[in-house]
């Protein structure tokens, strides 16, 4: 795998998911924002899609998603979007990465967002 943390399995840091989106199709993955849709209209990764952790449609919103794409999750801090991938994952998804220490640690090293 690309770029894994050593704290969590599927973790990757900020500079590995920039670099893997970078050498990536915008086909080939999907950059999900697990925020409130207040914090993710404050700002957020470019092409990132909301869909809100604490709603009740979570785990319905994620099951209609495609299967057989790579997943670039994040959250504030990394919490959520933790739990975000523990769900995806029992709901059979396979390629999936927190961006560990979510949009806090991504714009922490100078990276771009909108």
């Amino acid at each position: 795998m690309f770029g894994l943390g050593k704290s969590r399995k599927n973790d990757i840091k900020p500079s590995d998911a920039h670099e893997l989106m970078n050498n990536l199709s915008e086909l080939e993955f999907v950059i999900l924002d697990v925020r409130s849709p207040g914090e993710y209209s404050e700002e957020h990764i470019a092409r990132a899609e909301n869909i809100d952790y604490m709603s009740k449609i979570f785990k319905s919103e994620i099951d209609k998603r495609d299967r057989n794409k790579k997943y670039l999750v994040y959250c504030r801090s990394g919490h959520r979007s933790s739990d975000a991938v523990k769900i995806m994952i029992e709901l059979g998804f396979t390629d999936i990465h927190n961006i560990s220490g979510g949009i806090n640690k991504w714009k922490g090293e100078g990276l771009p967002i909108v």
